[in-house]
């Protein structure tokens, strides 16, 4: 567990250098870059499983999949989309995307590359899109201020079914008169609260269970970004002023709506003056906040005592904040294939050379094959090779003779240690093991009278071969 690091991926809009680049939260240091895939598209950066990223061109109709310990594109994957892709979101596992393009859903099976659903319920582009976290439920946000909740089963229908009741939104809240900005989503699943923020300075909270609101906070100022700790005890807000503003939700009077004053809200100053806070992350204990702007700017902040730990400056406006618990080895670059088969055939014939080499992939399955028989076969089993010399067979034979022999003594040394029967056992009894002792020695004579009629057998055989080579020599 020593090498897990809290990761934080971050993207920005720079055409330059790395499309996104990826730091350990605690120390700061650069676990990977991820370079060729233009600029990101706010709302679209997700993990692929654990070993892929992917993100969405905010130029092109262009899906980018990179694999996480590789800092370019995988060739093989190319996805292209019927538009810009505005919103992006994976089901938890993986198995299902959603894409907002303009103002339509798309929902595409993975695996299989298949479009399932195309659902239309928006008036305006779509710019936010999150899911429960059991991945039954997920929500859509627009500019139009609508913050719609879908079921995914009845979302993954066919197509064709465009006036069923497939696709018709779970819920559909219209509380805010401006675009949402940004959701969150807390846990529980349908019973969990849905946090929404917009540019008309409300924060409202919403009871997936029943789909009601319960609460509605004034701002201000216009806001841009939310995210809420795991107990969903303080909620903070990136504002469009430069502040990341923070509530408590155990000190908010009861009431459904309340307009929050600026000396009553506790704020993280830091960022440039009038540039928004378009993103926003906690770390797994939510000890510290992670905020990004369009200051081109990524602060790193003590949540206690709202003090800047660091600041991490990008080329471009932060557009994607997304913070992983992932092992640093999982950036580590994959080990080399074995290379199977040669480039190309030669013409012609060639003689043999010492950079010759063959390589020989040895696996665990065909390690754990070789040990299922229960004899360990040593080196000594085995002939190293095909002999000629008389002298080298007369050894190879007196080395066999000698292993029998051993392993004879040592049956004959197991057999002593056998414990005698106690003196409380049956007579019956005695007389059936006197009986099997008796037939264990006799085929124990036995067994050494075979050896000893082999050993003088192959013992003959060597000195008839070595006479004849000695006659064949005097002739």
């Amino acid at each position: 567990m020593g090498d897990i690091v809290e990761a934080i991926f971050i993207s920005s809009l720079n055409n330059e250098r790395a499309s996104c680049n990826v730091q350990d939260l605690r120390t700061g240091t650069d676990l990977m870059r991820y370079k060729g895939g233009g600029q990101m598209q706010r709302h679209t950066l997700n993990m692929l499983g654990e070993k892929f990223v992917i993100a969405a061109n905010s130029t092109k109709p262009l899906l980018h999949v990179w694999p996480l310990n590789g800092q370019e594109q995988m060739s093989t994957i190319r996805y292209v989309v019927p538009g810009n892709v505005t919103a992006l979101a994976l089901s938890p596992d993986s198995a299902f995307l959603i894409a907002g393009i303009q103002e339509t859903i798309y929902v595409w099976h993975l695996n299989s590359g298949r479009l399932l659903n195309m659902m239309a319920k928006h008036f305006q582009a779509i710019t936010c899109i999150r899911f429960t976290d059991n991945g039954e439920h997920f929500a859509t946000a627009g500019k139009d201020g609508a913050v719609l909740v879908w079921n995914l089963t009845r979302a993954v229908a066919p197509l064709g079914n465009g006036d069923s009741e497939d696709n018709a939104p779970f819920y559909s809240f219209n509380d805010h008169g401006l675009a949402v900005t940004d959701v969150h989503i807390g846990m529980g699943g349908i019973r969990a609260f849905m946090y929404t923020v917009s540019l008309d300075r409300c924060c409202k909270v919403y009871d997936l269970s029943n789909g009601s609101m319960l609460l509605s906070v004034v701002f201000p100022v216009a806001l841009h970004s939310v995210i809420v700790n795991k107990l969903e005890t303080s909620v903070f807000v990136g504002t469009g002023e430069g502040q990341v503003l923070v509530y408590h939700m155990n000190k908010i009077p009861r009431m459904k709506e309340y307009h929050l004053e600026e000396n009553e809200s506790q704020a993280f100053v830091g960022h440039t003056a009038g540039a928004a806070i378009t993103s926003l992350a906690l770390s797994v204990n939510a000890d510290q906040l992670i905020s990004g702007g369009d200051d081109k700017q990524v602060c790193v902040w003590d949540v206690a005592s709202r003090q800047l730990i660091r600041s991490i400056a990008q080329l471009g406006s932060i557009t994607n904040l997304h913070l992983r618990l992932i092992s640093s080895s999982r950036f580590h670059p994959a080990p080399k294939a074995a290379k199977f088969f040669a480039d190309s055939l030669k013409r012609v014939i060639t003689p043999p050379s010492d950079d010759d080499y063959i390589e020989v992939l040895v696996t665990e399955e065909y390690e754990d094959r070789q040990h299922l028989e229960k004899r360990n076969f040593d080196d000594s089993y085995f002939p190293t090779g095909l002999e000629t010399d008389d002298d080298d067979e007369e050894e190879a034979a007196a080395a066999a003779a000698t292993e029998e022999e051993q392993d004879q003594d040592q049956n004959d040394d197991e057999d002593e240690e056998m414990a005698e029967p106690e003196e409380s056992q049956d007579a019956s009894l005695l007389a059936e093991l006197a009986s099997l002792r008796a037939e264990n020695a006799r085929l124990k004579r036995e067994a050494k009278a075979l050896v000893n009629m082999k050993v003088e057998q192959i013992a003959g055989q060597v000195s008839s071969k070595k006479k004849n080579k000695n006659r064949n020599r005097k002739k």
